[in-house]
């Protein structure tokens, strides 16, 4: 629905707000890899976690329990590239790859991933690249963090998203 013959929608939140630019500064980018129908679900979270560790790229990614390796990105929002940089590197998901979840690693290089939960063979994480914040991530910040590693999970899990994507 349009709010004027301008064709602008004012019902839209204007994402610059929170970024700190003004509308006459333009943009950062905001470029979305995956979020085709109800994936779309995915951008809060997976922006509010980049943004409060200050980043720029993040995502929800798999790994296969038989054969890890790689992570295959599910959704990725990229705030610095367009098109979305979709590659992940394996590193910060090696010390979960025996570990339950919820849990969170943060690598020196500052990546971070919260593994959010295991289905049908796949290993699931919400992982951000370039983290801005000081390791380790600890009090609200970290409840936050797990706050939207949840809200993920339940994407994925109740939604069935990961059946339909993994």
């Amino acid at each position: 629905m349009r709010d004027d013959e301008s064709g602008t929608d004012k019902s839209i939140i204007d994402i610059r707000r929170y970024l700190g630019r003004s509308p006459a500064e333009g943009g950062r980018v905001f470029s979305i890899w995956g979020g085709e129908g109800e994936r779309a679900r995915l951008a809060l979270p997976v922006w509010r976690a980049i943004y409060l560790l200050g980043s720029e790229r993040g995502g929800i990614v798999r790994v296969s329990k038989a054969r890890p390796g790689t992570p295959v990105p599910f959704f990725v929002l990229d705030l610095g590239e367009e098109p979305a940089r979709t590659s992940f590197p394996p590193e910060a998901l090696e010390p979960l790859s025996r570990r339950e979840s919820p849990s969170l690693t943060a690598t020196s290089r500052g990546d971070l991933a919260v593994l959010l939960g295991e289905e049908d063979g796949q290993r699931w994480y919400l992982f951000v690249v370039g983290v801005g914040v000081p390791a380790p991530v600890e009090g609200k910040r970290r409840e936050d963090l797990m706050f939207l590693a949840g809200e993920c999970a339940g994407l994925l899990f109740l939604r069935d998203f990961a059946k339909d994507g993994g």
